[in-house]
């Protein structure tokens, strides 16, 4: 997708970890965490790995005890110089460096729009891996009816968006989803709790 220089130099400011916190603060961050917060409360406290999460936002509200991946270093050098104990790495979601079965949690929020469909399976296969307890999944959805929606996708770094048939089919390949919920702040999201499926295949175990 071609991106007009306004995209562009969007795109750039909001790749900066503080510019990042603020776009993410005015697009209803709080809101979404209240949400992901309220959707976990059955879950077992447990280790959990954020993929993707940027400087682990959305795992600092749900209290949970997190190690933070994201495959720009900037936002996690933020957060180490924020909290010189937090736990973070940089690396790619699609190669996960961690033993099977690691986590308990996993949380991947806001990532998938950021994928495109030939790398999509693999990061699917590697939280499905790496997960032994449940993953935790939010994503906007991409609604053409939703002016306020279509305004944010055009000035979202991620180029993209799905709808909830195309997220839950490539949920599927990894996962059994055990429940989902739909809300809208300014997109509309879908949120998932999910359990890696017991036929995964033997490379993906």
């Amino acid at each position: 997708m071609n991106q007009t220089w306004l995209q562009r130099v969007a795109a750039s400011l909001v790749s900066r970890p503080a510019i990042y916190d603020l776009v993410q603060r005015a697009a209803g961050q709080e809101i979404v965490s209240r949400r992901l917060r309220a959707a976990t409360q059955r879950l077992p406290p447990a280790l959990c790995l954020d993929v993707g999460g940027s400087s682990g936002g959305f795992a600092r509200r749900l209290g949970t005890e997190t190690v933070c991946l994201d495959v720009d270093v900037r936002p996690l050098l933020a957060l180490k110089r924020a909290d010189p104990a937090a736990r973070a790495l940089a690396g790619d979601g699609a190669r996960l460096p961690f033993p099977t079965g690691t986590f308990q949690r996993t949380l991947c929020v806001m990532v998938f729009h950021h994928v495109d469909d030939a790398t999509l399976p693999g990061l699917v296969a590697e939280l499905s891996r790496v997960t032994s307890g449940h993953l935790v999944f939010l994503e906007p959805l991409v609604n053409p009816r939703r002016a306020i929606s279509r305004f944010l996708w055009k000035y979202d770094r991620g180029r993209h968006p799905r709808d909830r048939t195309a997220l839950l089919a490539a949920l599927s390949a990894g996962f059994v989803v055990e429940e989902t919920t739909e809300f809208s702040v300014y997109h509309q999201y879908l949120l998932a709790i999910a359990r890696p499926r017991d036929d995964r295949p033997s490379g993906a175990v």
